[in-house]
Parts: C-alpha cells; structure tokens; sequence
C-alpha cells in the first residue's frame, strides 16, 4: 500500500486528507502530515501520523502532497529536493505554480509531478479537482489518482496549459457563489425573512440548481427557461439582471481571475 504524505495541512490540504481518509484507498496509518501549526489538531481528529519535518515527509512517503502557501512553495521545494528521487510522486495545488518549475527546482528531470486545482467544496467532499501528470508519472499511477480523485470530488483530467482557465471555472468562482448567495439571502432579509431561513432556503437552492443541472444533461438555459412563466415573477428578475449586465460582470470576472492566474504563473516560471 502506498504511503501519502502532507507537507503543510492547510484548508486545501486538510480536504484532501478529509477525501484520502474516506475514499478507504489509504489506512491512516500510511497517512504522514508535518504540519508545525496544526499537528496536534491533525493527530487527534484523524488518527494519522505526524512528523516533525518536511524532509521526513518525503523519506517516509511515496506521494508527497506540497500544500503550503504559494509564497513558500520554492523555499519548500529547496528543503526537500535532496531526498525527491525518481520514485516520489510530488502533488502541486498551488496556482501559477508550473511543473517544469517544480522539475527545475528539484534538479531532477525524472521526477514524477501530479498538478492539481482543487476548489473550497472539496471542504465537504462536493469539491472539483483539476489535474494534469507530468511524463514520468506512469500508467498504473495515472489510474491510482484518477480513482482517488473520483473518489475525493468531480475529477476532470486536463492540459496543464488550461488550468489558468480552471481557475475561472471553478478556482475563483466558489467566492462569486458565496458573494451571490450573501445578496439573495440580503433581499430576502430586507423583506422581513430571518437571516438563518434566508441562508438555508438559498444555499439549497444552489446545491440543489447545481445538482440539477449536472443530471438533467439540460443547458442551463433550457433550465432557466423552465423557471420563467409568462408574465411571471422570474422573467421580471431575469430581465433586470440582463439590463444591468449580469452575465458580462461575471464573465468579467472570471476572466480577470485567468488574467491574473496567467501573471503569476508568467512571475514563477
């Protein structure tokens, strides 16, 4: 059984260890995270390893997850580049962080790099993952990550040169929902609804929308259509938001988070 090990156990290292866990493909005890803020917490709420050392990550493990921030992402690699050899699988979330960076870092064109783009949900397993191999990672390596990964959230194998894109999609976008979903729940508050049932009814609403349009197979225009009675009260909300340029704001949007994911990655590489 493969051994995984965490180097920093932030919001999105702590999802995927939450994921490992309860995909049952990992035992905890082949489960190693160095976390210097969090090792206590991590140990006691999931019974798993934890190590002193970031180094000591990667002499114990065969997949080495690099969840720290992206600042520290190269001060991180440096420290761990003499004990990577050819037969660890590195795993990079950080955004604007390439893996020929990574490989350049490393000093070793053999190493074997996992990218990923995870995305907040993954908190509460109704995430998305983005991810791309390198070409030293092998077949049966390939259909390791793709179970766990389809285990862990909405998988989707993609080239690496799209995941600027990615973070429009799905990266960025959980904070455009949040902010959506704070302005439904306002209107509904300023017409007298407590606070706590104007939350609930519309962050349903959004699981169940996003659920529903996932497996109808239906374009989300057909959907909207369905919604919009003649003469009724959606159409009337539908109009307003075209003519205060809803849809181009949120492209607008998400386009400036691609922009700038692309800035980064042009400052790392």
């Amino acid at each position: 059984m493969k051994k995984i090990g965490f180097i920093g156990c932030g919001n999105m290292g702590e999802a995927f260890l939450k994921g490992i866990i309860n995909s049952q493909m990992v035992e905890t005890d082949h489960i190693y995270v160095y976390d210097k803020m969090k090792k206590d917490y991590i140990k006691e709420l999931y019974n798993v390893n934890t190590l002193n050392d970031e180094v000591e990550v990667v002499k114990n493990c065969d997949i080495i997850f690099l969840a720290v921030k992206p600042n520290v992402y190269f001060d991180v690699i440096d420290s761990i580049k003499d004990a990577v050899n050819s037969t660890k699988i590195i795993v990079a979330m950080a955004p604007g962080i390439s893996m020929e960076s990574i490989l350049d870092q490393i000093d070793n064109m053999n190493s074997k790099i996992v990218r990923t783009m995870p995305n907040l949900p993954l908190m509460v397993q109704e995430g998305c993952i983005a991810y791309a191999f390198n070409e030293n990672v092998d077949k049966d390596e390939k259909l390791f990550f793709k179970e766990l990964f389809e285990k862990i959230g909405v998988a989707v194998e993609t080239k690496e040169e799209l995941f600027d894109a990615v973070i429009g999609a799905s990266g960025s976008s959980p904070a455009f929902v949040f902010m959506f979903i704070e302005a439904l729940a306002d209107a509904a508050v300023y017409e007298g609804l407590p606070r706590s049932d104007a939350y609930k009814l519309v962050g349903q609403t959004l699981v169940g929308c996003g659920k529903l349009f996932l497996e109808s197979g239906k374009h989300p225009g057909e959907l909207k259509d369905n919604v919009c009675s003649p003469g009724g009260t959606t159409i009337v909300g539908v109009k307003y938001l075209e003519e205060n340029g809803f849809r181009g704001a949120v492209i607008k949007a998400a386009t400036e988070t691609i922009k700038k994911s692309k800035e980064m990655s042009k400052e790392n590489n």
